[in-house]
């Protein structure tokens, strides 16, 4: 295979925009703006209060709106794989907002990007138990079970990073390199999407005991770690 510029036009841009077409038709797009909504409101929260972290937020969110163009668009694996680096970015920014000497060398320095979910729980006990008791009293009561929530991000990342790594069962164009639509894969993905949005709901609700937003409560509710 080859292309050329009418090639290109005739097997990617026509095929991808009826790709577009029988998405949105064969599926309710209700909940999936609705949770991108909810992030929508922590990106403005943090606008407001944390404008260091702007920066990263707007890759976060542009990130997100990106991963669902390409589930809408066919390209199902890069949509996924794209989530990885949506959780890597919304589990470094809460970092750094405890660690803001930290995050100014990194930023300042352009310092390697290292903050992996992985690193965060394992090292800096990120959103144990014992982490969230710091600053949220009633997670023992609330939790679903001792570390429910930095469990949930390991296993999430580690998911996501076989998709990025390409295991096996992971692939999804075995069988053809044409581009089309297939529902089984957007509900994959779509669900994969809940997942990745919920926890993010769940780091920020913890962190900054906000249960003011019907919407972003719900959508932290989703991952069922932490009863709000």
């Amino acid at each position: 295979m080859s292309f050329q510029k009418i090639q290109f036009k005739n097997q990617i841009i026509e095929p991808v925009s009826n790709i577009h077409k029988e998405t949105l038709n064969d599926n309710d797009f209700t909940k999936i703006l609705k949770y991108l909504n909810a992030i929508l409101e922590i990106h403005e929260k943090l606008e407001k209060e944390e404008s260091e972290m702007l920066q990263i937020w707007n890759d976060i969110v542009s990130d997100i709106i990106g991963a669902i163009y390409s589930a809408t668009s066919g390209f199902y694996r890069l949509s996924l794989a794209s989530l990885r680096g949506t959780l890597e970015l919304a589990c470094g920014s809460i970092y750094y907002l405890d660690h803001k000497i930290e995050y100014f060398m990194y930023r300042e320095n352009d310092s390697k990007a290292d903050k992996y979910v992985n690193t965060l729980v394992n090292e800096h006990s990120f959103f144990t138990t014992k982490y969230i008791k710091f600053f949220y009293n009633d997670i023992e009561i609330e939790q679903a079970n001792t570390d429910s929530v930095s469990n949930y991000l390991k296993n999430l990342y580690s998911t996501l990073c076989d998709i990025v790594h390409g295991r096996y069962k992971t692939l999804t164009m075995t069988q053809s390199v044409n581009i089309k639509y297939d529902k089984k894969l957007f509900k994959r993905f779509e669900k994969i999407l809940f997942e990745t949005l919920s926890i993010i709901a769940v780091l920020y609700i913890l962190r900054f005991n906000y249960k003011e937003s019907k919407e972003l409560i719900e959508l932290a509710n989703y991952s069922k770690v932490v009863k709000f």
